[in-house]
């Protein structure tokens, strides 16, 4: 009788199907990034996999304009740590692009003793994103 070598928790986690799909996803935020407020407002990314990006749009005409932009956004969304090599749209019309807007998140003021700390960090991308985290943290403490 032989036994299969023990999983990682990491080999298990990759190897699920329900877990991969739940995490292979683009956040609103880096959405808006990669294509902007005004596209963000009428786009919705819906999943990813295989690095195929399938996104909901709200007309064929959309869908038309967009893909000659897709070359461009898919080199925003993997400078954003994504991995998408192409993307797909697909006619879906729905509330969520018709009608609601994006949530915008606050971002506090950090207060001057945290900014002298921050400077502080060598690297300008991990200081950058420090004070970013830290003041979206900060916006979302109760006043």
């Amino acid at each position: 009788m032989r036994f299969r070598k023990p999983s990682t928790l990491a080999e298990l986690l990759a190897s699920s199907a329900m877990l991969g799909a739940r995490t292979a996803h683009i956040s609103l935020a880096d959405w808006q990034r990669a294509v902007g407020a005004r596209l963000a407002q009428k786009t919705l990314p819906e999943r990813l996999s295989e690095g195929l990006l399938t996104v909901r749009v709200p007309s064929s005409a959309w869908a038309q304009e967009l893909s000659l932009l897709s070359d461009v956004v898919a080199e925003r969304l993997r400078a954003a740590g994504h991995r998408v090599q192409r993307l797909r749209f697909q006619v879906h019309a729905s509330p969520r692009t018709a009608e609601r807007p994006l949530t915008t998140v606050r971002r506090a003021e950090l207060p001057a003793r945290l900014r002298e700390s921050i400077e502080q960090v060598e690297d300008p991308d991990l200081r950058r994103a420090i004070a970013e985290a830290a003041a979206y943290s900060l916006a979302r403490q109760p006043l």
